[in-house]
């Protein structure tokens, strides 16, 4: 046996959906045969055509003219020609002075009949300029509509949803087994035509395993349902299936390229991400049966609700996955305004199927959309506090069990230890009592001194405090330094303090500028310089510009130090590294002491110039500091508890009585207190250890204060006009709900909006998707377009029934899957002559079952699953399979951004495709090959190719030649001998048994 020929064999026939069983190898029962005799009397006896239905405006007319007729005659004012809009009814019927465009039954006097077919060229239209024209066939259909009356209809899809009855035949309910039939069978009788037989069983449980979970059936599950002559039997495969935790992964793999989800930032640096949590969120949510409008509701606007939940939070992630860029140079409001536009498309295509993107710069020419209206829009999204340049935050740590368990003990603890305050009041007073007897407590060891300077590099606004503390507001740079100059007469000074305060205008009232309360100091940088007068006569310098020398700081300590961000990476010479304080208790203050290799200051006027560089990360600036200096020896914390001592306690300030408390629990408490002190100190550091290691995820976050939003003159940045405020277009219903000047919508308040029911697209744009997953077309062809550029439905009735049931369902998603894979309409078999595929190609009228190729995720993890590699295992980071060598940095290659591919082991190999990680500018090269998107923007509906590419990635990809061999291991093992294996292993590929 030659194993590849036979494998590209096998595999080239496993990649359609479904295989229609050949008569040539088939026996047909005689029930079958008495089927097909019945439909294929049917079929002869219905002779209504096509060709006799009265003209219907939105099927037929209305697209010739948003074709043909609305780029000068449409919704954009700036491209109108002769005042007239043929997309509003009242300009169509009103008189003119050259006639009334359309007279209602009188195609004769009808202006428009007479431009279209106008024996002069220059006054024919559309004019020879713009390149289109009308056939001979269309004209004919704009007579005859004017000629039934001119029947005018808004257009379709902003249309109310309207619950159809389904039609009721005779035949039809013979045949129906649910309401989708009855509405499919009525069209195919119009059209002269009659469905198809059932599909065998062994199609049909692989055609809806492989549509429910992206994975072929196992031999088992075949047998089972060969096995099973219930009525209820293939009921009962379609119920196993949705609860199989593999299909929340194959319905969030299609969500995946609506959200153009990826693992890298995009543009031309293309760094990492983890927005991976993010992904396991829509999975979790699918295989959860989260209900379409909450699955809404907190993509949009989760950060929104009441009281989110981290997975609430997480959820937002939808609208950062957009591509981010690091490069230098890029104007920051440019890339930013960016961002906000891509929230704005994808979120209209996703849930309106709507090509808003067309009215960025201008009116829409062909959908009433204005310029105007975009911009409302983009209000809704213009208020997360980012960054056009290296704008990942806000971003909030994904949860993890470890750390959940770690964070529980802790919060026990702390409650153990809060629960006796009393007795640690009493014995810290004691301690205290006996401190002042003993004459311990000393003067203070620490001088705190106002700046007699302070300024931000790069724009930060520093304000000086009553306590000598300066806070930090404004501009969030990047990256900033603060300087920081005191003047001092101290005599060889032995130490440096640095307090990193928190304030409540600060991110969580912490002492950070970060999102998260956090800071990083890369570097401090000491210098002194004598001021006598004495110093600046001799040297000629003037006051403001002393000589500074260099003081090196020698050692550092902190009373808490993030892992990996230890206190002395502040000192290192390094700014990419530094002092961070993330953790439990990050909202605390926080203390550094810098000690000098040589004390400095002369007991005269000098001046001590400090540095504080946050170069790590982005906007991580300290929120809060205050300095001092000491000239004691050895000086340390303790020193500072020894002074307060020595303060009557009345007349501490809250800094002051936390410093006490925290170095009494640490050094003096009773044994029993101790040892919960003790308790809570170490789980700290295995809470703060897991925080550390935790992913940071990207999420929405609206700001306190909301940003302007304007017009933007051709949709650029740099040219603002009219400010707007949230809205939707007109063409749509309102907001939901009173909206006052107090109340400002919010995403929140657009996402309720999309399902409030009353929305005309969302519902149908949704179920119309989920057609479309299972037949390869929607009902509506255009997913990302329902305008008026669209195709008309081919199914109105059906698609208008489907929405409505799914609202009134409670948008129940795995119900609605349950009805379209349990109906008749679905379970055909895929039977077509030559006549058959000329009439409809594409099977939109739906006389036969789908038949499709395969995805390339679904193509991949085919061949995992039959040869026995497949690692079922859901969730996590993403993984490295197979991939060329060196093509990644061949395809993205920055000094110091970019790697090499790090190739995976071991199970890794083996995940479902929707695991594998995903470079946006050098997407897994076999998934392209079989149309996968790259992902850089919302993708609707992918291509469908047949390429030689694709056989010889089937022939020579490590994947598949590994696959390959599995399966052939797998034949030997599982079989005795040749024909049984060859039979084994044909059934693994195709679900069905060989008959030759």
């Amino acid at each position: 046996m030659n194993l590849p020929a036979a494998k590209l064999t096998l595999a080239n026939e496993s990649l359609m959906h479904c295989l229609p069983s050949s008569p040539s190898n088939r026996r047909i029962s005689h029930s079958a045969l008495a089927a097909m005799a019945c439909f294929v009397a049917f079929q002869t006896a219905t002779t209504a055509g096509a060709a006799d239905r009265p003209v219907d405006f939105s099927r037929d007319v209305r697209p010739i003219l948003s074709d043909r007729c609305f780029g000068c005659h449409g919704p954009d004012a700036t491209t109108r020609e002769a005042d007239l809009r043929l997309d509003h009814k009242q300009d169509v019927f009103a008189k003119r002075e050259t006639g009334a465009v359309v007279v209602a039954g009188d195609p004769e006097a009808s202006e428009l009949i007479a431009r279209v077919t106008h024996a002069d060229v220059d006054l024919r239209m559309p004019p020879a300029e713009s390149n289109l024209s009308l056939n001979a066939a269309e004209i004919e259909l704009l007579r005859r509509w004017i000629q039934e009356g001119a029947t005018w209809e808004e257009h379709w899809a902003f249309q109310p949803i309207r619950r159809p009855q389904p039609p009721v035949s005779n035949e039809g309910s013979q045949w129906a087994r649910n309401p989708i039939d009855q509405f499919v069978f009525a069209r195919l009788q119009q059209e002269g035509l009659a469905p198809s037989p059932p599909a065998d069983k062994e199609t049909l449980i692989r055609r809806v395993t492989l549509d429910l979970t992206g994975l072929p059936p196992s031999i088992a599950e075949i047998d089972a349902f060969l096995a099973d002559q219930s009525e209820e039997a293939y009921e009962r495969v379609v119920d196993r299936l949705l609860r199989s935790r593999h299909y929340g992964e194959h319905f969030a793999r299609e969500w995946l390229d609506a959200a153009r989800y990826a693992d890298t930032n995009g543009y031309q640096y293309d760094t990492e991400r983890t927005q991976w949590p993010w992904r396991d969120w829509v999975i979790q949510a699918y295989n959860d049966n989260k209900p379409f409008d909450d699955f809404t509701v907190e993509q949009l606007a989760g950060d929104l609700l009441p009281n989110p939940t981290i997975e609430q939070r997480i959820a937002t992630g939808f609208n950062r996955n957009h591509g981010i860029t690091i490069e230098g140079g890029v104007i920051d409001e440019e890339y930013r305004t960016e961002y906000v536009i891509d929230r704005v498309v994808t979120t209209s295509t996703v849930w309106m199927g709507m090509t808003m993107i067309c009215a960025r710069c201008h009116d829409h020419k062909y959908d009433p959309i204005s310029q105007r209206e975009f911009y409302q829009l983009f209000a809704f999204f213009n208020q997360v506090p980012e960054r056009g340049n290296s704008g990942f935050d806000p971003r909030v740590k994904a949860p993890n069990t470890k750390l959940e368990d770690l964070s529980r003990q802790l919060a026990e603890s702390r409650a153990a230890l809060q629960n006796r305050e009393a007795d640690i009041v009493t014995a810290q007073q004691q301690w205290e009592q006996r401190q002042v007897s003993s004459g311990e407590v000393t003067q203070p060891a620490w001088h705190v001194i106002p700046p007699a300077s302070y300024q931000a590099s790069s724009g930060a606004d520093l304000v000086l405090q009553d306590d000598g503390s300066v806070l930090a507001g404004g501009k969030e740079p990047a990256q900033e330094t603060y300087e920081i100059v005191l003047n001092t007469d101290l005599r060889n000074v032995t130490a440096i303090r640095l307090e990193a305060l928190t304030h409540p205008t600060l991110p969580h009232n912490g002492p950070g500028r970060a999102f998260n309360s956090n800071f990083v100091l890369s570097e401090v940088e000491v210098a002194v310089a004598s001021v006598a007068e004495r110093s600046k006569a001799a040297s000629g310098e003037s006051e403001d510009q002393p000589d500074y020398e260099t003081v090196k700081l020698a050692k550092a300590i902190a009373d808490y130090s993030q892992q990996g961000f230890e206190i002395g990476r502040s000192i290192d010479g390094n700014a990419s590294t530094g002092w961070a304080v993330d953790g439990p208790t990050r909202k605390e203050n926080r203390v550094a002491i810098f000690t000098p290799e040589r004390p400095f200051g002369n007991g005269e006027s000098n001046r001590v110039r400090i540095r504080l560089r946050h170069h790590y990360g982005s906007a991580h600036a300290i929120g809060r500091l205050r300095l001092a200096l000491s000239t004691r020896p050895g000086v340390g914390f303790e020193d500072d508890a020894a002074a307060i001592v020595a303060i009557p306690a009345e007349r501490r300030t809250a800094e002051q009585q936390q410093l006490l408390r925290a170095h009494f629990l640490r050094t003096s408490a009773p044994a029993d207190l101790r040892q919960l002190v003790d308790r809570v100190e170490q789980l700290t550091t295995e809470v703060d250890a897991a925080n550390t290691s935790a992913v940071m995820t990207m999420v929405m976050q609206d700001m306190p204060n909301p940003r302007p939003t304007h017009v933007l003159y051709r949709g650029q940045y740099d040219q603002p006009r009219d400010q707007v405020e949230p809205a939707v277009p007109s063409v749509f219903p309102p907001l939901s709900g009173e909206v006052t000047s107090e109340s400002r919508p919010n995403r929140l308040t657009f996402a309720r909006w999309l399902v409030s029911g009353e929305h005309p697209l969302t519902a149908r744009v949704a179920v119309n998707r989920y057609w479309q997953h299972y037949y390869g077309v929607g009902l509506v062809k255009t997913p990302e377009d329902f305008g008026t550029q669209s195709e008309p439905p081919s199914h109105p009735q059906l698609l208008d029934w489907l929405a409505t049931e799914f609202m009134s369902s409670g948008w129940d998603v795995k119900a609605m899957q349950r009805m379209i894979v349990t109906s008749a309409t679905y379970r055909q078999a895929v039977r077509m002559t030559p006549a058959d595929f000329e009439r409809d190609p594409e099977n939109r009228l739906l006389a036969r079952g789908p038949r499709r190729r395969l995805e390339a995720e679904v193509i991949r993890d085919s061949v995992l699953a039959a040869s026995g590699l497949l690692v079922d295992k859901v969730g996590g980071p993403s993984v490295y399979p197979y991939h060329p060598k060196g093509l990644w940095l061949e395809i993205n290659n920055r000094p110091g951004y970019s790697k090499a591919y790090p190739h995976g082991s071991g199970e890794q190999l083996y995940r479902r495709s929707m695991y594998t990680f995903w470079k946006r500018t050098v997407p897994p090269p076999t998934m392209q090959t079989f149309d996968a998107p790259e992902r850089e923007f919302c993708v609707m509906r992918r291509s469908s190719t047949n390429t030689p590419l694709q056989a010889f990635v089937l022939l020579h990809d490590p994947q598949f030649v590994e696959g390959a061999r599995g399966l052939a291991q797998r034949m030997i093992r599982e079989a005795n001998d040749d024909d049984a294996r060859l039979a084994h292993g044909f059934r693994l590929l195709t679900a069905r048994r060989p008959t030759a």
